[in-house]
């Protein structure tokens, strides 16, 4: 058996192009989403037609991750209107209006998915932990802390959210992060995917194995996608910090949280000197 796991898309059209292309190619049995497909990115709505079709037509899996949960949020009656707190969210805005007549589509998808093998093992498939969409697994953490957010222990647990590949053997599970698609923060600028292959040499033996995919895509066309949607100057001022992630493959935007965003929301700087100031300061390190 083999199944392909795919996250954090964003938004971000060529790098899911050539995800699909190595899945199709690989021929998997099953294609699990882990969430995330939209926000953050140019493409929104070409990335989620593109696995909204899969899904009808080759039963793929899709999650919904915290990014979806943010453009939901973004369509309620209580979605901010005005001030500083639409300043944080236009990214989900702009976003939510260019997916209308798909938010019943985001509201309807599963935060977990369980699929079994052939020894009755379970597979748990969830965007983050089981404490919820926000609580990432990282890889840095202990193993104490990772089995408190995955338990009850299945056999392999997959997760995403922190946009870093990596994987463990805890106790008896396969812990799998699949990376990010579009916004990698390792530093590695390629697309991430994950491929599961169950193994069994012996009768009544068997095992799953992970290998973290890292495929090139064309990120000229994403960043004239990104300047051609209308993104980058339709989204607010703090989009800046989120499309520096994306071209330096780093996490940015929990430093420019913890600098600014007190300072953001009581008004005392607005969003645009915040992101300037902040990209300003690292554009002084070395990459």
């Amino acid at each position: 058996m083999k199944i392909a796991v795919l996250s954090d898309v964003h938004g971000v059209l060529p790098a899911l192009q050539s995800v699909l292309a190595d899945v199709d190619a690989w021929r998997p049995d099953a294609v699990v989403v882990n969430g995330d497909m939209v926000n953050r990115g140019p493409s929104p709505l070409a990335c989620w037609q593109l696995l909204a079709e899969r899904q009808r037509t080759n039963g793929w899996q899709l999650l919904r991750g915290n990014h979806e949960d943010f453009v939901i949020n973004m369509t309620l009656p209580d979605a901010p209107q005005s001030g500083p707190q639409l300043e944080l969210q236009l990214s989900a805005l702009w976003t939510s209006k260019r997916l209308h007549g798909q938010i019943a589509a985001l509201q309807a998808l599963p935060a977990a998915v369980h699929l079994q093998d052939a020894q009755g093992g379970v597979l748990r498939f969830v965007h983050a932990s089981m404490a919820g969409n926000r609580d990432g697994l990282h890889r840095s953490a202990s193993n104490s802390t990772i089995r408190k957010q995955v338990a009850p222990l299945p056999s392999v647990f997959c997760t995403a959210h922190t946009h870093w590949a990596w994987m463990r053997t805890l106790d008896a599970t396969l812990v799998v992060n699949s990376g990010s698609v579009g916004t990698p923060f390792d530093g590695d600028k390629r697309a991430a995917y994950v491929q599961l292959t169950w193994r069994q040499p012996f009768a009544g033996g068997g095992s799953w194995r992970a290998q973290i995919m890292r495929l090139p895509y064309d990120r000229a066309q994403a960043q004239k996608d990104f300047e051609s949607s209308g993104y980058l100057h339709e989204s607010g001022a703090l989009t800046s910090v989120l499309h520096a992630e994306w071209r330096l493959a780093q996490s940015l935007w929990p430093a420019w949280v913890a600098r600014f965003e007190a300072d953001v929301l009581a008004e005392k700087i607005s969003a645009a000197q915040a992101a300037a100031q902040f990209l300003s300061s690292i554009a002084e390190q070395p990459n």
